[in-house]
């Protein structure tokens, strides 16, 4: 028999359906596939996509078995001794100041002493760092004071409950094939409350009720090449009659084959970015979550073999 490399339209016409009768891929059908066929592509990279992972949902948990307060992706004590109550609305430690500043004091921001109360004021940064802020005023005594039930920390308790998860992983070439370089890739999610939302569930404290709704907004799909695909949707399920066009909202070519990554396959993870937005105790926020699922994927340099 003679072998050559398989022009690329030529490629592309005999796996227009990546099931063509007159071409057989050897893995899938093995030897005997190759010698009923009049041309047979050949995976030139070993092995097959593996299995499919999914991220589980991360609970905030607790700080040193103490009660513990969420505020940007993080759980920080609830309560300090030096620094007072944690606000997870704006991630600062409220004091209230003892004694309270005298009549006049510019920290009373125009009120008398007695209308409402002067707290010092100590705020995380995103990066957990902790500063001074100025002194505040405040009517009322900010959410979690005094050990009161925050509606955020409610909200995290219903985005628990949610179960989300990263993306339910579908590609095309499908899962237990290889795929080629140069043929167009398709991924997508199945869409589930769980996958994709929308996602609506309630939890309770005390008297305190957060209803929480989370719908997904992207996936991100790291493609293992060093290549990086932003869906904003999830993506559409591929099917035989699509033949080899590419996917109008959620594709991927690959140029180079898996053969020298580890296990001779591309690690592809797909990051799912979650919107919550939640409503309680006359409070309203949103929080932002991700959730991260990964495949295994071989992809292979074709070659023609005909017959003479």
């Amino acid at each position: 028999m003679l072998t050559r490399r398989m022009p690329a339209a030529l490629g592309a016409l005999l796996l227009s359906s990546w099931a063509v009768p007159a071409v057989a891929v050897q893995g899938d059908g093995g030897a005997d596939a190759c010698d009923d066929a009049y041309v047979c592509v050949r995976a030139q990279s070993p092995g097959t996509p593996a299995s499919v992972t999914s991220g589980e949902p991360v609970s905030a948990g607790s700080t040193g078995g103490e009660p513990s307060c969420v505020w940007n992706g993080h759980a920080w004590p609830c309560h300090d001794s030096e620094l007072g109550w944690f606000n997870s609305t704006d991630g600062c430690y409220w004091r209230q100041l003892s004694p309270q500043p005298p009549a006049g004091d510019p920290d009373w921001a125009g009120h008398q002493p007695g209308d409402g109360a002067v707290y010092e004021v100590n705020c995380r940064g995103t990066d957990g760092s902790l500063s001074t802020a100025p002194r505040r005023w405040s009517q009322n005594p900010p959410p979690g004071y005094g050990g009161g039930i925050d509606p955020a920390v409610v909200a995290r308790q219903a985005v628990d409950k949610m179960l989300l998860t990263g993306p339910r992983i579908g590609m095309a070439p499908a899962p237990g094939t290889t795929g080629l370089v140069g043929m167009p890739v398709w991924m997508w999610t199945m869409v589930s409350p769980t996958t994709w939302g929308p996602n609506t569930t309630s939890a309770t404290a005390g008297a305190v009720t957060v209803t929480a709704t989370a719908h997904a907004t992207q996936i991100a799909w790291s493609m293992g090449d060093g290549h990086t695909v932003t869906c904003i949707g999830p993506g559409t399920p591929y099917e035989a009659s699509y033949g080899a066009h590419s996917s109008p909202d959620c594709g991927h070519t690959y140029t180079t084959t898996s053969a020298r990554q580890d296990g001779g396959k591309f690690h592809v993870s797909a990051v799912t970015t979650w919107t919550v937005d939640w409503t309680g105790a006359g409070q309203q926020g949103q929080l932002t979550l991700t959730r991260t699922s990964a495949a295994d994927v071989a992809v292979a340099e074709a070659q023609a073999v005909v017959k003479p």
